[in-house]
């Protein structure tokens, strides 16, 4: 029987023997155009010419893009960075996505993972990775880790001679802390936070009230407010359109992408009082700048300068607004988007919040975005049907 052909990438046995005052090592090695040449190598003793094969092996492997069990991890995980940039200069992937890649690599895979090679992450020692940064810093941080890891694991598979990702057999990221139930506004505190901001000198210069009755009216996402534009808004259907949504990556700076998703560039219908207010502030920018309201275009909520508003800035100034009046951190512009979604899904079947959240899935309104803090009595309406000739105080059946 004819011996197995080398693999692509990979060596055959080591052999050695003197050769002369030192000794010779020496394997076959399978170049990427499938042909088969000898590898040789010198030194004063046995151990020394083998391990300087290996090392050439190594070398050769690296030099052809190869990955094998000897292959360095932190080389391994710049590799896959560097395949993510190129899908983000693609327009394949999110620029957003590589920074908080970039970051969990750098600041907690890499340190723990300095001197191993692939051979050494395997399941258990992926697994004690994941566990120690979910207990030292947070589920979501190992989550990240994990889809790190997968990831370069992913690039050694299809760059190499290794066919198993181990990630997956790791244990799943258990979150230690209890997840805290979306926190939405109930009316009355909604408008009662209007109230706060019209009367404040500071948020109403920096257009907060306009800005948080706009995510009221929408629930839009923060960088969705920030991108949206005169030019996108018919008065007459009472119709914005949501063309993307603001982000700063450190590849692009910041830009308007497509959106978080394919729903997310789409017609939001908006309310009466809404399509006054964002006509009242027409006016106002309008006769500020001495054009006719129909001629405005431009940001609605730009910066002090009219250009593109920093999403980091705007929430400083909500931070500040939350001071000022003690109101606690939970109140971030996306509570009005959860408020919108607890709403709405009180009063309309889900797949209407989720239509106008822009959200793929209706379980992605109801399980992350509906807040819920008392029970609401409309089952319980819906219920008095069972109760039959039953009174209130009546006593029931023996």
């Amino acid at each position: 029987m004819a011996r197995p052909r080398l693999p692509v990438g990979t060596a055959g046995k080591i052999t050695s023997r003197r050769d002369g005052p030192n000794w010779i090592a020496f394997c076959k090695y399978c170049d990427l155009d499938g042909i088969v040449r000898k590898i040789r190598v010198w030194d004063a003793t046995k151990t020394k010419a083998e391990n300087k094969l290996r090392e050439r092996i190594r070398d050769r492997q690296a030099v052809q893009g190869r990955v094998n069990m000897g292959t360095k991890v932190v080389a391994v995980g710049e590799k896959w960075l560097s395949e993510f940039r190129e899908q983000v200069d693609l327009g394949n992937r999110s620029g957003s996505s590589l920074d908080t890649y970039e970051h969990r690599w750098n600041t907690h895979v890499k340190p723990r993972v300095l001197g191993l090679s692939m051979g050494d992450l395997d399941a258990g020692r992926v697994d004690t990775i994941l566990q120690d940064i979910n207990r030292a810093l947070s589920a979501s941080s190992a989550k990240t880790a994990r889809t790190v890891l997968s990831g370069l694991w992913g690039y050694a598979v299809r760059n190499g001679p290794l066919k198993i990702n181990p990630v997956r057999d790791a244990r799943p990221v258990e979150n230690r802390k209890r997840r805290k139930a979306p926190r939405a506004l109930e009316v009355h505190e909604a408008l009662a936070i209007f109230e706060l901001a019209d009367g404040d000198e500071i948020a109403v210069r920096q257009d907060l009230p306009d800005i948080m009755r706009f995510y009221a009216g929408t629930g839009e996402r923060t960088g969705e407010g920030i991108a949206v534009r005169w030019e996108h808004i018919d008065f007459k259907a009472k119709v914005a359109r949501m063309e993307g949504n603001f982000v700063r990556t450190k590849a692009d700076g910041a830009k308007i992408n497509d959106g978080k998703s394919e729903n997310a560039q789409r017609d939001v219908v908006l309310a009466d009082w809404l399509v006054t207010m964002l006509l009242n502030r027409r006016a106002r920018v309008a006769a500020q700048r001495g054009i006719a309201s129909e001629a405005l275009t431009g940001w609605i909520f730009p910066n002090s300068k009219g250009g593109l508003r920093e999403a980091s800035n705007l929430r400083r100034d909500w931070r500040a607004f939350r001071v000022r009046h003690g109101l606690g951190d939970w109140f971030t512009p996306r509570t009005f988007r959860r408020t919108v979604a607890t709403v709405l899904t009180d009063a309309l079947p889900a797949r209407y919040a989720s239509d106008l959240l822009g959200h793929s899935r209706v379980s992605q309104t109801t399980d992350t975005y509906v807040g819920r803090k008392a029970p609401s009595r409309r089952p319980a309406e819906v219920l008095e049907v069972l109760g039959g000739d039953l009174k209130e105080g009546s006593k029931g059946a023996p």
